[in-house]
C-alpha cells in the first residue's frame, strides 16, 4: 500500500473517479489543495470525493510551487499525482524536488503549453497547421491577417477548450482578443502565460489518440472520437471508443501521434493527443500529458478492461503499467453531456424518467438544476449532466445517447445576457 500526493484536481469526470480507485487499490493519499470550497457543488451538498476519501486534507497556496515544496518537507509521500491541468508542471517541480515518481515526462512543459507544442513539431518537420504567435492586439491583427479567416484563436495554457474560439471576421477577432485581455488569471487564480495562438481553421471530424509511455516505450489504446457544439465555441458534447474510421485511417493516425510524442519529449505518462483529420491528413490539435477528461477512461475501460486511470496511479508511483486487453462483450461505448442551450434560470426538466429504462444507458447522472440559473455555455465547464450508453454489436453507443439526451426538454426563465 502505498501514501501519494495529491495536488489539486479538476472537480468532474476523472477528479470523481480517481479517488475511489485509489481506496479499492489498497493505497491512501493527502490531498493539498488552496481552496477546499473550490470542490464545493453549485447543484448538491454532498462532499467531493476528493475531500471525502483524502486520509487528510492540506490547505496551503498551491499555485506558489517554492513555497509548496516548502510546506510539504515534513511529510512523506511515495509519489505526486493530479489530474488537474493547471499544476502538472508543479506536481513534475514536487516531484523532482523530493525524488518521487509522477506521471508526467520531463519535458511537460512542452506539451502542456500550446505555442511550445507547435514549435517542437516544427523543429522534427512534422505537418503543423498555417500559425502565428502574437503578444498584442497589432499582432493579433497582423497574425490573422497572414493567416486568413476563419481562423482559431486560443491562449496558450488554458484547459477544457476554455477562449478557444472560431474566427470569422475582424470583428469576431477583437472581441475574442478582448476577453481574453480581460481575463489575466485562469480558473484557479495563475497567472496566464500573454502570447496568442492563431491557427488556420481546420476542417474535418476530430478524434483522440489515448496511448500510455514508459520509459520511452509508448503503447496505443484506441482512438476516441468526438463531437462539438456551441459555435463560436468549442464545447465537447460527445465521444465514442473506439472511433468509427475508415479503413486505413487507424494506421495513419497512430503512425502521426508517435511521431508527435517523440517531437515533444513524451516519453513517460499517458497522452490524450486530439487529432484533426484533415484532407491533408492528421494533424495535432493538441497534446494532453494526463488521461483523457469527459469519462472517457471509462469507456475504454467497458469496451477493453483496460483501466487508464489504474495506469496513471501505476505510473505515479514509478510502476510499469500492466496494459492486456481482455474481451468485454462491447464493442462500443460513448459518454454524451447534456450541454444547455441557453442562459437563464431552469423552472423545469421533463425526459430524465425515461433514462432509467433505457437497456442502452449503463449508467447516467444529472445534477439538481431546477431553480438554478446558468451562464451561455462557452467551455467543458457548463454541463448538466451525462448519459453513458454501450452497444454489444457494433458502434451504435454514440447514436443511443444522443436519442437519450434528445428526450431531455428544459425549461427556461430567460436572463438577459
Amino acid at each position: 500500500m502505498a501514501h501519494i500526493l495529491m495536488i489539486e484536481s479538476w472537480v468532474g469526470a476523472s477528479g470523481n473517479l480517481l479517488p475511489p480507485l485509489l481506496k479499492s487499490m489498497g493505497h491512501t493519499y493527502t490531498f493539498v489543495t488552496r481552496k477546499p470550497g473550490h470542490y464545493d457543488s453549485g447543484f448538491g451538498t454532498e462532499k467531493h470525493p476528493v475531500l471525502r476519501y483524502a486520509d487528510a486534507v492540506l490547505v496551503t497556496e498551491t499555485n506558489d510551487c517554492e513555497g509548496l515544496i516548502e510546506f510539504l518537507r515534513p511529510y512523506h509521500f511515495d509519489g505526486v499525482i493530479t489530474v488537474c491541468d493547471y499544476y502538472i508542471e508543479i506536481v513534475r517541480e514536487v516531484a523532482k524536488a523530493f525524488h518521487l515518481p509522477s506521471p508526467f515526462p520531463d519535458e511537460v512543459k512542452t506539451v502542456r503549453q500550446k505555442h511550445l507544442m507547435r514549435q517542437a513539431l516544427d523543429r522534427a518537420d512534422l505537418a503543423n497547421p498555417n500559425y502565428r504567435l502574437a503578444h498584442s492586439w497589432e499582432e493579433v491583427e497582423q497574425a490573422a491577417n497572414e493567416i486568413g479567416y476563419p481562423l482559431v484563436v486560443k491562449p496558450v495554457d488554458l484547459a477544457s477548450s476554455a477562449f478557444v474560439s472560431l474566427i470569422q471576421s475582424a470583428k469576431e477577432l477583437q472581441k475574442a482578443y478582448d476577453a481574453l485581455e480581460a481575463f489575466p488569471l485562469n480558473f484557479r487564480d495563475q497567472e496566464r502565460e500573454s502570447t496568442y495562438l492563431l491557427e488556420a481553421y481546420m476542417s474535418g471530424e476530430e478524434v483522440s489518440v489515448e496511448s500510455v509511455s514508459y520509459n520511452g516505450e509508448t503503447t496505443i489504446i484506441g482512438i476516441t472520437d468526438k463531437s462539438i457544439t456551441g459555435t463560436p465555441y468549442f464545447i465537447e458534447n460527445g465521444h465514442m471508443f473506439p472511433a468509427k474510421l475508415e479503413e486505413g485511417m487507424y494506421e495513419d493516425v497512430t503512425t502521426f501521434v508517435r511521431n508527435a510524442l517523440q517531437a515533444v519529449g513524451f516519453d513517460h505518462g499517458i497522452a490524450h493527443t486530439e487529432v484533426k483529420l484533415t484532407v491533408d491528413g492528421p494533424r495535432i490539435v493538441e497534446i494532453n500529458p494526463r488521461t483523457a477528461g469527459n469519462y472517457i477512461v471509462e469507456l475504454i475501460e467497458r469496451v477493453t478492461g483496460i483501466d487508464l486511470l489504474q495506469a496513471f496511479v501505476e505510473l505515479s508511483l514509478g510502476i510499469k503499467p500492466a496494459l492486456a486487453r481482455k474481451d468485454s462483450g462491447i464493442m462500443s461505448a460513448a459518454a454524451l453531456f447534456l450541454v444547455p442551450p441557453q442562459c437563464g434560470t431552469i423552472t423545469h426538466v421533463q425526459g430524465i424518467e425515461s433514462l432509467a429504462s433505457d437497456e442502452h444507458i449503463a449508467r447516467y447522472k444529472m445534477e439538481d438544476f431546477i431553480g438554478k440559473s446558468v451562464e451561455t455555455p462557452i467551455d467543458n465547464a457548463c454541463y448538466l449532466g451525462h448519459v453513458i450508453t454501450q452497444d454489444t454489436e457494433g458502434h451504435n453507443a454514440r447514436h443511443y445517447g444522443e436519442e437519450a439526451l434528445k428526450r431531455i426538454i428544459l425549461g427556461f426563465d430567460p436572463i438577459k445576457e
